[in-house]
């Protein structure tokens, strides 16, 4: 073993690392980051009698080496909801074993969205477990976007505009990546200058964590989005591109106020954060560019490479490669080849956004060449659901890396615009991220599985191979889109109005695997497993099963109130109400699924009432509206949490029973023109209110096992159905 003056200079943060993962146990282990130059990474594990010896080339290839210990050796890993492991009273010895190498340069994470749609209120103990978890899953490229903002204020005053005018640009907290995306500016806001503050020391304070680590963060580039109040006062060449209900200044990249903002900008960013060479820019993410020539879009890409490399000369842009999916029919080939042709192989990396379900590479003849990121996408928004592609995720990418479109693959990553949900995948991906793939996924399951709970039992592993089947195997887009968290409406059908975010349409059945899976989890648990992985398992497994029979008994009270049929409506719209209280409750027994806990981690940053009000309004349109009022973009992000669901959702569909059944009483049409404007006045209610969602006294929430078997009497499943 390398003496500890010679070991790298990241085994400090290596054995910091142990300490707080570990506690007291860390003692048992030694952590070492070995030098070796810009080869890949690697790991190994010398597990003696002495103590676990934990090498690797990186403080996360140390950390992956834990993870590796702690689940194949011992039984159990750390996961966002499963944080402490259970450790042997003594330490397994396995001798040396053979070095892990990774086949991926880039490990990614994040999504510019998820900025927003999860960490917007996070502090530095969460960001602090977070930077953990993500060392442990082996991740070396994580996009950071926090106390960004700082920079683009400075860069804004330097212009001459005024500190109102910078910060109204910036607008409110949890929008603050779409102003990062060019997709708004302004809404929510303005920004406190205590928060510009606070993140800044937040934000470097995460950048010193990960750089110690051995990471390599991805900050901001700049795309051509600045206020038009400064593209007035320079009378500079611009256009305006909108976004669902919003528009945005853009400067056109001929423009000499291009280059001189970006590069500002740019530079104190550097002077506030540091850099590593990497820099996320995106000036089309879900618009369509105002130029149609490829020539003009060849002159859009030079522009944006030349204001990083006038900045860094080792820059690299990494790009999002969602337009060219998102807006295909103007993305052609010729367009596209044009876009990716003007910028230098080794001056561009691409992530493709959504590859474990609608790939780019292969219709980009593999991005050109260019070095790209095969991400695993999962959670658009943060919608509720079990779902995830299990078998594709585990061997599309070498898949990719063996045809001949996609050789220049040179990383795997997430890519989830929110985080939390369906930790299976989150395990899998990082396998892959070090052994390339893994072939046999039942058998992974039996090691995942008795790492998640324990044991490993024949109910619990046929439990896992029914979902595997069924929800994790899915072909669409996402789950089963909620009723719950739809809209209400009485215009046509009556049935709910999907949000627009990416889902497979209402069902009304609940799939036969996912019954059973349900039977089998609920015969295993007891009660000590109510409050660990065993329980949220059992938690999420119950909510799918009671979305489905939402469906189908509003649909059930839709059809009947449009046959005018009295007493059927008000027998399915009572089961309705009835099932969307049911799931509220059940949540509660959830810490992963509060919006109490979101509230006040949003009033938390706060250093006045009036901050505090600003914040939780932001964090509630966030979930809600979304937007203004008529919003397009309502209920996107709509989640199955405790106290969203029981003060939001659950009052909608009330609202809507009650003015079906005075309609029916009283022998007069549904009145939807006049119900829409009553619902959206009670949305914004909701959304202005302050902090009435408190979470309720601890003996009065029935453990997770308790509530579930209270359930399932009143949703057996019949041929697939719930009665």
């Amino acid at each position: 073993m390398t003496p500890p003056e010679e070991a790298g200079a990241g085994t400090p943060a290596a054995r910091q690392l142990l300490r707080r993962l570990l506690g007291d146990r860390a003692a048992e282990f030694t952590a070492e980051v070995v030098p070796g130059g810009a080869g890949p990474d690697w790991y190994e594990v010398d597990a003696g009698p002495g103590a676990v010896a934990l090498r690797g080339s990186s403080g996360v290839a140390v950390a992956s080496a834990l993870r590796w210990y702690l689940r194949s050796v011992c039984g159990t890993q750390i996961t966002w909801d499963a944080p402490v492991p259970r450790l042997p009273d003594r330490l397994p010895h396995t001798g040396t074993t053979p070095r892990t190498t990774s086949p991926h340069q880039h490990r990614y994470h994040f999504n510019v969205c998820t900025f927003g749609y999860t960490t917007a209120y996070w502090d530095w103990t969460r960001w602090e477990r977070h930077i953990d978890w993500m060392a442990l899953h082996g991740v070396s490229t994580p996009l950071a976007m926090t106390g960004l903002e700082a920079a683009w204020q400075q860069a804004l005053l330097s212009t001459g505009l005024d500190d109102g005018t910078a910060r109204g640009f910036l607008g409110g907290p949890a929008y603050l990546p779409w102003n990062w995306l060019a997709s708004l500016d302004g809404w929510s806001g303005p920004l406190p200058q205590s928060w510009i503050d606070a993140h800044l020391d937040l934000g470097r304070r995460i950048l010193d964590r990960e750089r110690a680590l051995g990471m390599r963060p991805i900050l901001q580039g700049f795309s051509g989005h600045v206020p038009r109040e400064l593209i007035a006062s320079r009378g500079a060449r611009s256009t305006t591109l909108p976004w669902w209900d919003f528009e945005v200044g853009m400067l056109d990249p001929r423009d000499p106020l291009f280059e001189e903002f970006g590069t500002t900008l740019l530079t104190e960013q550097t002077r506030l954060f540091g850099t590593d060479h990497l820099y996320a820019a995106d000036p089309f993410i879900e618009t369509t560019p105002p130029v149609t020539d490829p020539a003009g879009l060849a002159q859009v890409a030079r522009a944006v490479h030349g204001v990083l490399t006038a900045v860094d000369e080792r820059a690299t842009w990494v790009l999002q490669a969602w337009p060219f999916s998102y807006r295909a029919r103007y993305w052609t080939p010729e367009r596209t080849a044009a876009f990716l042709d003007a910028i230098p192989d080794d001056g561009m990396l691409i992530l493709d956004l959504w590859a474990e379900h609608r790939p780019v590479w292969r219709r980009t003849d593999g991005y050109r060449k260019k070095p790209w990121v095969w991400c695993m996408l999962h959670s658009l928004g943060g919608r509720p659901g079990l779902y995830g592609k299990l078998d594709e995720i585990a061997t599309g990418p070498a898949g990719a890396h063996a045809d001949a479109r996609g050789g220049s693959l040179s990383g795997i990553g997430a890519s989830m615009e929110a985080f939390g949900s369906d930790p299976v995948l989150y395990e899998l991906l990082a396998d892959v991220a070090w052994q390339g793939a893994v072939d046999d996924v039942q058998a992974w399951l039996e090691t995942w599985t008795r790492a998640r709970y324990g044991r490993s039992t024949p109910g619990l592993l046929r439990a896992w191979d029914l979902l595997h089947d069924s929800v994790y195997a899915s072909d669409g887009p996402g789950p089963p889109g909620s009723v719950i968290i739809g809209r209400p409406t009485l215009e046509g059908d009556l049935r709910h109005e999907l949000p627009v975010h990416l889902a497979d349409p209402p069902s009304p059945d609940v799939p036969p695997a996912l019954a059973e899976a349900w039977e089998l989890l609920a015969d295993e648990a007891t009660p000590q497993d109510s409050a660990g992985p065993l329980g949220r398992d059992l938690c999420d497994v119950t909510a799918q099963v009671l979305t489905h029979a939402a469906c189908e008994r509003q649909w059930r009270a839709a059809d009947a109130a449009l046959a005018r049929d009295t007493e059927a409506f008000h027998r399915a719209a009572r089961a309705l109400l009835t099932t969307i209280e049911d799931l509220d409750v059940l949540l509660a027994t959830r810490p992963e699924h509060r919006l109490d806990t979101w509230l006040a981690d949003a009033r938390g940053w706060a250093t006045t009432p009036a901050e505090a009000d600003l914040y939780e309004t932001d964090a509630r349109r966030l979930l809600t509206l979304w937007g203004h009022t008529h919003s397009k973009l309502h209920d996107y992000s709509g989640r199955h949490w405790a106290g969203l669901v029981g003060t939001f959702h659950l009052p909608r569909w009330r609202s809507w029973y009650e003015h079906i059944a005075r309609a029916l009483e009283t022998g007069n049409p549904y009145r939807a023109e006049e119900f829409e404007a009553s619902l959206l006045a009670q949305e914004e209610r909701w959304v202005t209110a302050r902090s009435g969602t408190t979470a309720p006294e601890a003996d009065t929430v029935p453990t997770t096992l308790d509530a579930v078997r209270t359930l399932m009497p009143r949703y057996r499943v019949l041929r697939g159905r719930p009665r």
